[in-house]
């Protein structure tokens, strides 16, 4: 006989149960574990159900037939002589007469104590080391460093200003002036002002500023090896040309 299982055995209900849900509690039933309820609905579905009932025949006689065995007890002087042998080992380890031995003992005594010490923490250690390992591993293979083509080495300072890398000794006579240069990525000049005259300077003196950027090279600025934007002061006078980044 079959019916449909209430899922939750010891909730109080009064549908019937499945066999397959009684075969599972038999032994549960015979040893008196369940609960009041749950015995009443087992005694129903044995009541209603033959096959159920004859299993359960079955189970009780295999259950008197285990308990009737005989139990399995260890000699009388297996104790004894445990003791005995445990016993000789600490004569045995006390009484060592050279250095050697002592030393043996000490060094068993000691790989005991590191080997009951240490093997409950060494998976964990070695878990989380693999796990950082491999956490690691992860994050670094996506920090990169993008390279420009044709690009020497990298310097070792975090940080470079623009500078001057090469120019043309060309004389300047329109005086004495500072001309502040923005130098792109590039290395080229993409403007220039003159902080120190409240206007524009005058034509020749413009003309005269651009023939000698027109002859100058520039070097751009860095930031960790990668070429940026920056700016460049150059002192036009009379006698000489003064750079400063």
């Amino acid at each position: 006989m079959t019916g449909p299982d209430t899922g939750n055995f010891e909730n109080g209900s009064n549908e019937p149960l499945s066999c397959d849900a009684v075969a599972c509690r038999t032994l549960s039933y015979l040893e008196g574990h369940l609960s009041p309820s749950g015995m009443e609905r087992m005694r129903h579905h044995f009541a209603t159900c033959p096959s159920c009932a004859e299993q359960t025949v079955a189970v009780r006689g295999l259950r008197s037939s285990l308990k009737s065995l005989p139990a399995h007890r260890p000699s009388a002087n297996l104790r004894t002589r445990l003791q005995v042998i445990g016993s000789r080992e600490a004569f045995r380890r006390r009484t060592a007469r050279t250095t050697r031995e002592r030393v043996c003992a000490w060094i068993t005594d000691l790989k005991l104590w590191t080997d009951n010490l240490m093997r409950p923490l060494a998976i964990p250690t070695a878990g989380g080391f693999a796990s950082a390992l491999v956490l690691f591993s992860a994050f670094a293979s996506g920090i990169t460093i993008p390279s420009v083509p044709g690009s020497a080495d990298v310097p070792t300072g975090l940080y470079t200003e623009a500078s001057v890398k090469s120019y043309l000794p060309l004389g300047f006579d329109s005086g004495d002036v500072v001309v502040e240069l923005t130098i792109d990525d590039q290395g080229r000049v993409v403007d220039y002002t003159l902080p120190n005259l409240p206007h524009t300077g005058s034509r020749e003196m413009m003309r005269n500023i651009g023939n000698h950027l027109l002859f100058t090279q520039f070097t751009p600025a860095t930031s960790f090896g990668q070429p940026l934007s920056g700016k460049v002061k150059l002192w036009f006078r009379s006698s000489r040309i003064d750079v400063k980044g």
